[in-house]
């Protein structure tokens, strides 16, 4: 379990870190952008991780759920049928699964 939130401290981190150096340097902003992709796979990652774990835990069953259907959606509006609106409501999804994810991961002590 502590690996699993020195992972997340550090995947949550490095696009902060980044995003701070881009103060001074304006291509770091664009490093920080790139990493959030890799913060979301790797938050994605343990949230599968912890499923396998614990497969009766409703919250991580949610977690899952949720990302499937942000997912979805996201394709749905790229590819099917393309909406301003949609895409605004996307916008927040996931900084609020990881903010979710890392409540989860924090709160628990035994995984």
């Amino acid at each position: 379990m502590k690996y699993l939130k020195i992972l997340n401290t550090v995947a949550i981190g490095i696009p902060i870190v980044l995003a701070i150096l881009g103060i001074f340097d304006e291509g770091m902003l664009m490093y920080a952008l790139v990493s959030t992709m890799a913060t979301g796979f790797i938050q994605v990652a343990l949230g599968i991780i912890l499923l396998m774990k614990n497969p009766e835990n409703w919250y991580f069953i949610n977690y899952i759920l949720i990302v499937i259907l942000f997912f979805g959606l996201w394709y749905f509006n790229l590819n099917i049928y393309y909406s301003d609106i949609l895409t605004y409501l996307l916008f927040p999804i996931p900084l609020l699964l990881a903010i979710y994810l890392s409540i989860l991961i924090y709160k628990r002590e035994k995984l």
